[in-house]
């Protein structure tokens, strides 16, 4: 996630979905408050720098997800067709079975 997400909401709600906060701290960020993961990220990004807290904590793999989303949506728009959740899942996942295809075709 990016500087919008850091705050300890965010991180406290992470630590209960049992998720690793991976969330570029603010530039003006302080390590005496908020929860330890936030702290020592803080810390980390100042002792580093942010290009190896970058590589260290995975930063920069977010694009590949975002991407995907995005040719996703490009390809099939922003809203399904289907009405009910049952008929949702099933036009989602046709969908994403077409994406895959058409991806492992440059393979």
């Amino acid at each position: 996630m990016d500087g919008a997400y850091d705050s300890i909401k965010s991180y406290r709600l992470l630590r209960r979905m049992g998720e690793k906060p991976i969330i570029k701290p603010r530039r003006n960020a302080r390590t005496d408050r908020g929860p330890p993961e936030r702290r020592n990220s803080v810390m980390m990004l100042k002792t580093l720098g942010e290009k190896e807290w970058s590589k260290r904590m995975g930063y920069g793999r977010r694009w590949a997800a975002e991407t995907a989303f995005s040719t996703f949506k490009r390809l099939y728009g922003e809203y399904c067709m289907a009405k009910n959740m049952e008929t949702i899942s099933k036009e989602l996942t046709a969908k994403a079975y077409i994406y895959d295809m058409l991806i492992n075709l440059q393979n």
